[in-house]
């Protein structure tokens, strides 16, 4: 004799069920308005996921959660507009390619995100901060920070011809 197992035990519980007295309907007999059906309907619909543009999060006062806090957020940067040219890059979005010195001082190559070159000299304004320094192998730019939660205004960015020595100091 073998053992009855969970599906023989649900079979046989669903069989109870069917065979219970006044369970089954007369043919000629309407079933009554399930008043559930309905009100599940109305949840469902309320519920369900929004077609696409017709959704908007009112934040609050609060971020929203799913927006991506690796992404720059618009407006971030203030009431400024980005400019052609160098005076719209961000510090971090050039390339120093060389340093050129001349009688007057010296002169950097720099690549933009256009990847034109650029020759700026100290006092040079970009988007987010000026070139305040620059040497035969490093140029040295005061970036404005704009985070609101920190407490320096301003900090220094060294951007050197050779990244390789950068890692060893």
């Amino acid at each position: 004799m073998r053992t009855p197992t969970m599906r023989d035990w649900t079979l046989a519980l669903a069989a109870l069920c069917l065979a219970a007295p006044g369970s089954a309907q007369a043919p000629d007999e309407a079933p009554p308005p399930d008043r559930t059906q309905d009100s599940m309907r109305a949840i469902l619909d309320r519920e369900t996921e929004p077609q696409p543009g017709q959704y908007r999060y009112n934040p609050g006062g609060r971020r929203d959660p799913f927006v991506s806090l690796l992404k720059p957020v618009e407006g971030a940067q203030g009431d400024k507009t980005k400019k052609p040219g160098m005076d719209g890059f961000l510090i971090q979005e050039v390339a120093l390619k060389g340093i050129v010195k001349t009688t007057e001082g010296y002169v950097a190559m720099i690549v933009g995100p256009d990847a034109k070159a650029y020759f700026p000299r100290v006092g040079q304004r970009l988007f987010d901060g000026s070139i305040v320094a620059m040497d035969q192998t490093s140029v040295t730019f005061r970036q404005e920070v704009t985070d609101p939660l920190s407490p320096v205004r301003v900090r220094d960015v060294k951007k050197s011809l050779y990244p390789s020595e950068e890692a060893r100091q």
